[in-house]
């Protein structure tokens, strides 16, 4: 009984990290973007974002709204971050950060696999 206590547990909790980590990802793209439209002079968003900035902001705004989603769907996660030389130091140093993101989503992904094996392992004893 308490085996299955703690693998569901450990999904639950794994399932739930891929959520927070893929959230901060895309708080990362957002400030990619705002950097990169900085760099352009368009500032159309707020110049300095918050995590929480992803979900709370004007919805009726349709710049805001189309920022958000640029954001969510710019770097895909098997897709890899494009990092070209003429980028300036910031810019690599937020994809940078966007790799590593990455990383910590795979090793949640790994995590949430080994946990549901786990869970029907325990669920057979």
């Amino acid at each position: 009984m308490t085996a299955i206590f703690i693998a569901l547990f450990l999904f639950i909790v794994t399932t739930f990290s891929l959520f927070v980590l893929y959230f901060f990802k895309v708080y990362w793209h957002l400030k990619l973007l705002q950097h990169q439209q900085s760099q352009k002079k368009q500032y159309k968003t707020k110049p300095v974002f918050s995590p929480i900035d992803l979900v709370i902001f004007d919805w009726k705004n349709p710049e805001e709204r189309a920022i958000r989603s640029e954001a969510l769907l710019m770097y895909p996660l098997l897709f890899p971050v494009d990092m070209a030389e003429s980028d300036d130091e910031k810019s690599i140093r937020i994809k940078k950060t966007i790799k590593h993101w990455n990383i910590a989503i795979y090793l949640a992904l790994i995590a949430l696999f080994l946990s549901y094996i786990y869970l029907q392992k325990s669920g057979k004893a």
